[in-house]
Order: C-alpha cells, then sequence, then structure tokens
C-alpha cells in the first residue's frame, strides 16, 4: 500500500516507515518509534543508503543525503519523512 501525500499523517508514515525498515533490516517485528537504527536494529551505512531509496520509493518523499546523519531514531525519520518534500517536486535536485 503507497501512501499518496495527502494520506501521509503520523500514524501512517510510523508504519510505512517501520515497513520499510523491517524489510531492508530483515526485521521480525516492527521498531518502536524510539529504536536507535544502529545501536539498537543493526543498521549499517549500506542499510542507510538502502533505506534512502526505499523511503524514496514507496512513500514519494527524498531526504536529503546531507540530513542523513541527523536521523538517529525511528521516530527521527517519521519527522523528516513528514517535512520532506514530494521526491521529483520542482526544484529539487
Amino acid at each position: 500500500m503507497r501512501a499518496t501525500m495527502a494520506d501521509l499523517d503520523r500514524a501512517t508514515t510510523l508504519a510505512q516507515v517501520q515497513e520499510v525498515l523491517m524489510d531492508v533490516l530483515n526485521l521480525q517485528q516492527p521498531p518502536r518509534p524510539t529504536d536507535r537504527l544502529v545501536e539498537d536494529l543493526g543498521a549499517e551505512s549500506v542499510d542507510v543508503i538502502s533505506l534512502l531509496f526505499e523511503f524514496e520509493e514507496r512513500l514519494g518523499r527524498r531526504i536529503p543525503d546531507a540530513e542523513v546523519a541527523q536521523l538517529t531514531t525511528v521516530d527521527d525519520i517519521v519527522e523528516r519523512v513528514l517535512a520532506a518534500p514530494a521526491a521529483g517536486a520542482a526544484g529539487s535536485g
């Protein structure tokens, strides 16, 4: 299920982010919003790159590479996705 721009509320975004994290990091259960990517979920740098591509593909939102280091928890990702412009929006790139 792919969310449209209008559908991206906090609960929907959290569920989508959890789904992406489960797929990319091979998790057995959804991560909690307070889980840290590296320390709690075991993400490595290559995983983070895969996550960025998946967020753009599934949620239609692009997170700039320069902001990745600031995303330490699941909740950080949710907040950033909610604030991100749509991928492919005018002026991006």
